[in-house]
């Protein structure tokens, strides 16, 4: 008897270790739902009344031969068949969840180091032994593998499988990216010295073009009325000043390459670049400005004939669509609108900037009623 009670209980002890082990993987997997961990509470804690049951049979001496023994060993057998069916019968309702998960969890910890090597002998490469070593963005992929490395150390502590899995695929992104930056390095200074040479070009393209601000500056000033270019007084001064600032740029973007520093080369030159946008802004805003003046001037049928074309097109839509009454009167109303921007034009010395914005904002409202209409906006 007591033999065939160890053997119930070790059967019964395999089998709660196996169904414990899926249940484990399942938490730690962050898949097991209420229902499932209140089950395997109870059948826990019959295998643990079971297990008690069976100790306290095999405590007895084993000369003791007497009926009270032979019922304490039937009694703890009896409970741990018991306890086995309850394992069995949760594990037969779960197991293809429960083995799945043991699967999936036991490869968590090969994907953890698999990252982990894949990192390290990325960071291995950064050993000094290349003058682009020393690049910030060699230091600071090199940054980010130290970081991701340390997340996953946290990740791993915490046991949970998601957290590492996560963890992992970030060390991995962070290891690809710092190799990506140790190949794209050594062209630095190549593309450095290009990107040099283009800028400087650029500059004396923006020089040239600067040269028409003034005569453009002028010529508004003769042939329309102060409010059409207000907003544009000095713009030849921005756009001088967004020049020398490039130029100082550019020096320091031509040291910084003579240094050994590509790099800093490319940021001095980026900024440059941002420079010269604003100055050809700057020349953009009184050439464009001239231009758009003079044709509303020598044909002001043009511009207007573009808006009415947009808000007959938004009428007809309207009517087309069912929702007359719902636009049909702010469209009329628009058409108002642009008729009395047109008769300000007959009167004294037509301001036609302010002709313009008025056109473009009845353009714009338009646009909008178009778009509201075919569900584009709400």
């Amino acid at each position: 008897m007591r033999s065939d009670t160890v053997r119930s209980f070790l059967d019964m002890d395999t089998r709660q270790s196996i169904a414990a082990g899926g249940v484990h993987a399942l938490e730690k997997l962050g898949r097991a739902e209420d229902a499932l961990r209140e089950r395997w509470r109870r059948v826990e804690e019959q295998c643990f009344a079971a297990g008690a049951t069976y100790l306290a049979a095999t405590e007895r001496p084993e000369s003791d031969a007497s009926e009270e023994a032979w019922s304490a060993f039937a009694a703890a057998i009896a409970q741990l068949a018991a306890a086995s069916a309850a394992v069995d019968e949760f594990y037969g309702a779960y197991r293809g969840r429960l083995e799945h998960a043991v699967a999936e969890y036991a490869a968590v910890p090969r994907l953890a180091a698999d990252a982990r090597r894949t990192a390290q002998d990325a960071a291995g490469r950064v050993d000094g032994s290349q003058p682009y070593h020393r690049f910030p963005s060699v230091r600071r992929a090199l940054g980010e593998v130290d970081a991701a490395l340390t997340a996953l150390a946290r990740a791993e502590a915490t046991g949970l499988g998601p957290d590492v899995v996560a963890a992992a695929a970030c060390t991995r992104e962070a290891a690809d990216a710092l190799r990506s930056t140790l190949a794209d390095a050594p062209g630095r200074a190549d593309a450095a010295a290009k990107a040099l040479a283009s800028v400087r070009t650029r500059l004396q393209a923006v020089g040239t073009r600067a040269e028409n601000i003034a005569p453009a500056y002028s010529a508004l000033l003769r042939e329309f009325v102060a409010a059409g270019s207000a907003d544009l007084t000095g713009a030849r001064e921005r756009c001088e000043e967004h020049m020398r600032a490039a130029a100082a740029d550019i020096d320091a973007a031509t040291v910084a390459a003579r240094q050994g520093d590509p790099e800093g080369a490319l940021d001095h030159i980026g900024v440059a670049r941002q420079h010269l946008a604003d100055a050809e802004e700057d020349v953009d805003a009184v050439t464009d400005r001239l231009a758009r003046l003079r044709e509303v001037r020598d044909h002001p049928d043009r511009v207007e004939q573009g808006v009415r074309f947009r808000l007959r097109d938004a009428q007809l839509l309207v009517v087309d669509r069912g929702r007359v009454a719902e636009w049909g009167s702010v469209l009329d109303a628009q058409l108002a609108r642009l008729e009395r921007a047109g008769d300000r034009l007959a009167v004294g010395r037509p301001d036609y900037w302010a002709y313009l914005r008025e056109l473009d904002a009845i353009d714009a409202f338009v646009a909008g009623v178009i778009d509201r209409v075919r569900g584009r906006r709400t």
